[in-house]
C-alpha cells in the first residue's frame, strides 16, 4: 500500500527536483541526509555526479555526500544537514525574509519556496567539509 508521501509525490504536478518540489518534500518526508544532498544540488544548480550504481554510492548519498563533477572542481562534498539542524536550515533563508518556525524542515520549505519565487541566492556559507576523491 502506498504511503501518503508516495501518493503525494505521484500526484504532484511539481517536479520533485525543483526548488518548489524540494520545498514540498521537506514538509512530507522525514529529515534525511539524502534530501539534504538534493537540496544542496538544487540551490547550487548542479547535478550530483553520483550515479548510485553500487551499494557504496547509495550509502554515500544517504550519508549526505554529493559528487561534484564540474570543470576544475571535482570531488566529494559533505552537504550541511539542512533538514535536521536549524543553523543550516537558516542559511537557506534569503535576506529580508523572517520566519518564526523552530522546525528545520518547515524552515527549509519556506526558504526554498522563497528562493524559487524571488530567484534570490541563498545566504553564502563557508562551513562545508570537502572530501577529495
Amino acid at each position: 500500500m502506498e504511503s501518503a508521501v508516495e501518493i503525494y509525490m505521484r500526484l504532484s504536478v511539481v517536479p520533485p527536483s525543483t526548488l518548489v518540489g524540494l520545498a514540498n518534500r521537506c514538509l512530507f518526508e522525514p529529515a534525511s541526509r539524502a534530501l539534504d544532498a538534493e537540496i544542496y544540488c538544487g540551490i547550487h544548480h548542479i547535478k550530483d555526479g553520483n550515479d548510485l550504481r553500487t551499494h557504496a554510492l547509495v550509502v554515500a548519498r544517504r550519508s549526505g555526500l554529493v559528487l561534484i563533477l564540474e570543470p576544475g572542481l571535482e570531488g566529494w562534498v559533505e552537504v550541511p544537514p539542512f533538514t535536521s539542524d536549524m543553523k543550516y536550515a537558516a542559511s537557506l533563508v534569503p535576506d529580508g525574509l523572517y520566519t518564526i518556525s523552530r522546525d528545520p524542515r518547515i524552515l527549509c520549505s519556506t526558504a526554498l519556496t522563497a528562493l524559487a519565487i524571488t530567484n534570490a541566492p541563498p545566504i553564502p556559507y563557508d562551513f562545508l567539509n570537502e572530501r577529495r576523491g
